[in-house]
């Protein structure tokens, strides 16, 4: 079989097919459905510049996105209502999305078999089998019917291009099967609102860049998505398919933590220690406190590079906020601890620990409660009381300099890093 990626070499062909079957069309007095919506000409669009599309659309100047549809126009991905709008704000459809998205793949094109009897005769037809036949859409997704003219989800969105990834490299499956367990850089994880299976898909688009997510980190995978989003969206589709999925470092990032249980060594300078286990090793076994105050489990150790004065890595929005201290590693690590003492007390705890890797000290409490992160509350004793186990997240540093650090499991080994 051809390489996938050859096929963006045909990319260019295919869309002077699309441009000569529409100006044909639209000769013979034929309306297509085409793309976003239905077309009545496009026979311009392979060679239209900014000014072409401002001319054409009415309604896209000043908008956010006025220079991607102008792009996304001159590649021939998208076009515009009769009445000579755009409507950058208007809501798409699984159809519309799936039309957009055959086209602006590169991938070697399969003719796949229509597997919906409700899309039999639909407009979308041909670009909906083709996006079955080439693995972007898994029919049994929609096993009570495609429904093409739906709101498109945002999650469809995003896990149809993920589909596409993976299709485009062995790198994307990789990346795919390392994500399944890691953490999301989004507080809709604390909330319940994504589901594990869901993991893995915004995974790839989030660590890609393809979706950054909104303001307030969120994906809002339930939510629908507009015309303008959409074409921001696949033009990045467009430069991340066939690439190599090491390239990203945020992904990688997510990677690291989905098999280890931490991001130590791609966001620091932190490497391990002869004979050490990892994170996710060590989260099988149980760590009894040296005082006997209680007992502790580690399930994750997220790293944040703070040690300037723009913090870097994926999670630094979620746990790091605005104003803090540069000049070290800043850690965040996600815990299960059952405490022996009658009263809660932070000292006592942190003195049981052999070493200060991991410490009781509490997130910023606004911060947390935007992000939904449990943490250790002001009376610390409202969350940790005797003999109940409690799932929170502590914060701790990492020095930048040379220095190492160890945390020791019962059972399980020991976690030990240096610089």
């Amino acid at each position: 079989m051809k390489k996938q990626i050859e096929g963006h070499e045909k990319k260019k062909k295919r869309n002077g097919w699309i441009v000569g079957l529409l100006t044909t069309a639209v000769l013979v007095g034929i309306l297509l459905p085409v793309g976003p919506v239905h077309l009545t000409s496009k026979a311009n669009a392979a060679s239209g510049t900014s000014d072409t599309a401002l001319s054409k659309f009415k309604d896209i100047k000043g908008h956010w996105a006025q220079a991607t549809i102008a792009k996304a126009y001159e590649k021939n991905l998208i076009s515009g209502y009769q009445d000579g709008t755009f409507r950058p704000n208007g809501k798409i459809t699984r159809g519309e999305y799936a039309t957009i998205l055959a086209r602006a793949t590169g991938l070697e094109k399969l003719e796949g078999q229509n597997p919906f009897a409700d899309l039999k005769g639909h407009w979308s037809e041909a670009a909906v089998s083709q996006l079955v036949g080439q693995g972007f859409i898994n029919a049994g997704d929609y096993a009570k019917g495609f429904n093409p003219n739906a709101e498109l989800t945002r999650y469809e969105m995003m896990k149809w291009i993920a589909n596409g990834l993976i299709k485009s490299g062995a790198s994307f499956q990789n990346a795919f099967n390392d994500t399944k367990n890691t953490l999301l850089p989004t507080p809709e994880v604390n909330r319940g609102t994504i589901r594990a299976e869901q993991i893995p898909y915004l995974a790839l688009v989030r660590g890609t860049g393809i979706v950054g997510g909104f303001q307030d980190g969120t994906l809002k995978p339930a939510d629908s998505t507009t015309r303008a989003e959409v074409s921001a969206i696949l033009l990045r589709y467009m430069d991340v398919e066939g690439t190599d999925a090491g390239k990203y470092s945020d992904l990688n990032e997510m990677r690291e933590v989905g098999t280890t249980g931490t991001n130590l060594t791609t966001i620091s300078n932190y490497r391990y220690s002869s004979g050490s286990v990892m994170i996710s090793d060590l989260s099988k076994g149980n760590i009894n406190l040296r005082n006997n105050s209680g007992v502790l489990k580690i399930h994750r150790f997220i790293v944040v590079d703070a040690t300037q004065n723009k913090p870097k890595g994926i999670y630094a929005k979620l746990f790091l906020p605005d104003k803090y201290a540069s000049g070290s590693y800043r850690t965040f690590a996600d815990v299960s601890f059952t405490s022996n003492l009658e009263t809660s007390n932070l000292i006592t705890f942190n003195q049981g620990l052999s070493d200060s890797l991991i410490q009781f000290n509490r997130l910023d409490l606004d911060l947390a409660k935007k992000q939904s992160n449990v943490t250790i509350p002001m009376d610390s004793g409202e969350l940790i009381k005797k003999g109940l186990q409690k799932r929170f997240w502590t914060t701790s540093t990492l020095r930048n300099k040379s220095w190492s650090y160890f945390l020791k499991s019962d059972t399980e080994g020991e976690f030990k890093i240096q610089r």
